[in-house]
């Protein structure tokens, strides 16, 4: 009886020929799965390896290994142990100009027929300590090689240092003027930007802003600036016997209200309206600088962005209008009134390639002129960019200028230009 019972236990403890089939099919299955799952994690290396990395994963490394360089730069740091980043732009650009003497500016002539370096940038961004009210201190110098003299190779573009706290910032430094913030997107127009006496102030200008930021909403701001800047006066006067006579830089003061719409995480829209004023002098006499402005961002769809400027007053070529700003006639001296403005349409169709168009015109008061100053401008321009990579961006670009003298002589230029642009 005792003998019995262990082989009774046995027998009722072993698995049954069904049970055991089903173990099997289920080990089998695995092991499958297992296959399965080891060709996946192969092919995955093989991507991995670029040797079948489709086209966005090729980019996306191309992004990394760019984004690790600029993180190599940051790590260059200054005597005071804060970290400088080297930034610029290497610009080759071979020009073909029909009257590049419609292209002279202050720097000399800037059309032609040639290709030049000139228009390369460097720069560099410096962040410094945090500073009172969880504030911090930063800055950027850009300079480049367009000042055309042997003296001095090297022309300071924009520079400044930002005192900047969560919403407000002070800066001091020198930029463009308040008032005209905007400018339309070249590559081949960077010594002198695009559409300079035909809508677009460009001049950098010694100048010190106070920003303050406030919330309306979590999809809305409003930026309210106020600004200090020195004018440049012998822009204003191109007659050598005029500039003789005028103040070289005046104080001016300019504000600015800029209201910011966002959606779906993106700034879409956003409306600025500024006033400018100062006051010049020429032979005795104080000759008033009146400018109003409205400036205008819309991005409807990724694909799709509209940018301009408009502006209305009197002597604001101190800025970077067309001149002159100030005319003398027989009954006086007076500020030359004037309505000028831009607009650009851009098509980033996708992230590698762009068309911009883009165009602006200033008309003087005929009543203020002598008859051989500028009554009117246009120009107009397109171009189109495409990256190559991440950082390097090959472009043409085709427009034409046109300015028309109070009696009546115009003069007209096309001017196409082939750039190649690396970023650093």
């Amino acid at each position: 009886m005792l003998a019995h019972c262990p082989s009774a236990s046995a027998q009722r403890q072993q698995p049954s020929p069904e049970a055991l089939q089903r173990i099997l099919d289920r080990l089998d299955s695995l092991e499958k799965q297992n296959e399965t799952l080891l060709k996946e994690i192969h092919d995955l290396r093989q991507e991995l390896s670029g040797t079948q990395a489709s086209p966005p994963l090729r980019e996306q490394v191309e992004v990394v290994d760019q984004r690790t360089k600029d993180l190599a730069q940051t790590k260059v740091s200054s005597s005071h142990r804060y970290p400088v980043s080297l930034t610029g732009m290497f610009l080759f650009d071979a020009t073909q100009s029909g009257n590049p003497t419609l292209e002279r500016g202050p720097y000399g002539i800037t059309g032609g027929t040639g290709a030049s370096l000139r228009q390369s940038i460097i720069g560099l961004d410096f962040y410094g300590p945090h500073i009172f009210g969880d504030g911090q201190i930063h800055g950027s110098l850009a300079m480049d090689f367009f000042s055309g003299t042997q003296d001095n190779v090297l022309r300071i573009r924009r520079g400044v240092v930002s005192f900047d706290w969560r919403r407000r910032s002070i800066t001091f430094g020198q930029d463009k003027p308040l008032i005209a913030p905007l400018q339309p997107t070249s590559f081949a127009r960077v010594g002198i930007p695009p559409l300079s006496g035909a809508g677009n102030l460009w001049l950098w200008l010694p100048q010190t802003k106070f920003e303050e930021r406030i919330s309306i909403g979590a999809n809305t701001e409003l930026k309210a600036q106020a600004e200090i800047l020195e004018t440049a006066e012998n822009y204003a006067s191109p007659s050598l016997s005029l500039q003789t006579a005028v103040a070289p830089a005046r104080p001016a003061a300019e504000a600015r209200l800029e209201l910011q719409q966002s959606w779906n995480d993106q700034p879409r829209l956003a409306l600025g309206f500024g006033a400018h004023t100062s006051t010049s002098h020429a032979y005795g006499r104080s000759i008033p600088s009146r400018v109003i402005s409205a400036d205008f961002k819309y991005q409807p769809k990724d694909w799709l962005q509209f940018s301009g400027t408009v502006l209305h007053g009197e002597n604001f070529a101190n800025l970077g209008g067309l001149g002159p700003g100030i005319t003398v006639h027989e009954y006086g001296v007076v500020p030359v009134r004037a309505s000028a403005g831009w607009v650009q349409i851009a098509l980033p169709l996708t992230s590698r390639l762009t068309f911009d168009v883009y165009a602006g015109r200033q008309l003087n008061a005929p009543n203020d002129l002598t008859a051989n100053a500028p009554l009117r401008s246009l120009m107009y321009a397109g171009n189109i960019l495409y990256r190559v990579a991440p950082n390097v961006v090959l472009g043409f670009e085709g427009g034409r200028s046109r300015v028309t003298y109070l009696n009546g002589i115009p003069f007209s230029a096309d001017r196409y230009d082939a750039t190649v642009a690396y970023l650093f």
